[in-house]
């Protein structure tokens, strides 16, 4: 069962961010390629290797022998006289049986492959490290994300708030308005009215309420447990830009050095492979391969192996400049995603220039609105100042006090959002 809470900082949340299935789905990633890299380097032991073969064959091999072979002469008195006669003859000598065993345990090492094992196990190390740096990207993503959900909830509960005050403001305004519409003071109308902005209050405040469960049922998905509630909001100090250590820019940036390795790969083509094997072999006519009843049972080697290419209609060189090639491409883009991440951190600060502007204007803007409305409730209670102008004033003072939240969450966004883009953990 995951844990249910009944409020959320963001602090707790962030320290919880690798409960996230992407995240999990992101270190299994990394525990699939230390699996590679330990086949890569299986590949630096040789090879032992153990077959046990049985053949029937059809019929019993045979030897077959054909000769003449001298059976007389002509005769002429005591002497003989030539020519011999000769009489071609065929003969069938077995040459085994139609059971063979056959059993070899092998060890074979590739003694020398133009260092294109040692690339490959460099190539998996620098996938690794890649797949690594993707994990931690992985968890400066979720943060983002999980930061973005935080404050447009905590947006839309301080709008929720706003409403529920205008809510109370324009219920007390009704019971007043009605009360002087029965004794003559007002025309039904304008009470109406104030009735009718009640009603419209409590459609935003279920439009907001639902709008709220939604982000909340997202954000549970994200996190991976279930969020009912988050707490307030604690704006993080600005730390010193360290764009260059991110995980997605060090992630890119090795691919200059696996670009490299796969030109060294390339260029192991044009060295000949030369691998060494060495064999315990026996053949016999039984299963235990103790008898063999016409030849030497024992056949173990020793064998050395070389393959040079000759030829191979320039395949060889093309690789090496599509490898060449490839290196520019990982250089370039790694320059643009770098400058492309520098021009949105730089972005991230103008922003959070211009929001911290904002709420200096919107903590006016709620008390000037608030002063505004006493002194309009007043005036209506008088009978000096009609409904809309009260009703009016009530949603203006509503929407600047959710305003003023909203820029806060904002800020505390940014302020994240900045951090994490500038290299630096939250």
């Amino acid at each position: 069962m995951p844990l249910i809470l009944s409020a959320e900082s963001f602090n707790d949340i962030a320290k919880s961010i690798t409960n996230s299935l992407n995240y999990k789905l992101a270190k299994k990633q990394v525990e699939i390629y230390e699996k590679k890299l330990k086949l890569s380097e299986a590949k630096n032991y040789g090879s032992v290797d153990l077959s046990y073969a049985y053949v029937r064959l059809h019929q019993n091999p045979v030897m077959k022998m054909n000769t003449d072979v001298a059976v007389g002469a002509q005769n002429a008195g005591s002497a003989p006289v030539y020519p011999l006669i000769y009489q071609n003859v065929n003969t069938e000598i077995q040459a085994g049986r139609k059971n063979n065993f056959t059993g070899i345990l092998k060890y074979s090492y590739p003694l020398f492959t133009g260092f294109a094992i040692t690339n490959l196990i460099k190539k998996s190390k620098i996938e690794l490290m890649q797949k690594k740096l993707e994990l931690k990207n992985t968890k400066r993503v979720l943060l983002l994300n999980a930061a973005k959900l935080y404050s447009n909830i905590y947006a839309l509960n301080a709008k929720i708030d706003a409403l529920n005050k205008a809510k109370t403001a324009v219920t007390s305004a009704k019971e007043k308005a009605f009360s002087f519409y029965k004794e003559g003071l007002l025309n039904k109308s304008e009470a109406n009215e104030i009735n009718a902005k009640y009603y419209e209050i409590n459609a935003k405040i279920d439009s907001a309420i639902s709008q709220k469960k939604a982000l909340l049922n997202i954000f549970s998905n994200l996190v991976n447990k279930k969020i009912k509630k988050i707490d307030g909001l604690n704006v993080s100090s600005l730390k010193k830009e360290n764009i260059s250590q991110r995980a997605d820019i060090l992630a890119i940036k090795e691919n200059l050095n696996l670009s490299e390795t796969m030109i060294n790969l390339a260029k192991s083509k044009f060295y000949p492979q030369i691998g060494i094997e060495i064999g315990l072999k026996k053949e016999a006519n039984t299963f235990g391969l103790d008898k063999n009843y016409y030849q030497n049972r024992d056949k173990s080697y020793g064998a050395v192996e070389l393959n040079y290419n000759i030829f191979d209609g320039g395949a060889d060189k093309a690789n090496i400049e599509e490898a060449k090639i490839a290196k520019l491409q990982s250089l370039i883009y790694y320059k643009n995603y770098l400058n492309t991440a520098k021009t949105e951190y730089k972005n991230d600060l103008l922003t959070l220039k211009a929001l911290n502007g904002m709420l200096v204007s919107a903590k006016k803007e709620v008390s000037a609105r608030l002063s505004y409305y006493e002194y309009i409730n007043a005036k209506f209670e008088e009978g000096l100042a009609d409904s809309a102008d009260l009703t009016d004033a009530i949603a203006k003072l509503a929407a600047a006090r959710a305003k003023k939240e909203d820029v806060k969450s904002q800020i505390f966004f940014y302020t994240i959002k900045a951090n994490l883009d500038g290299g630096n953990s939250f």
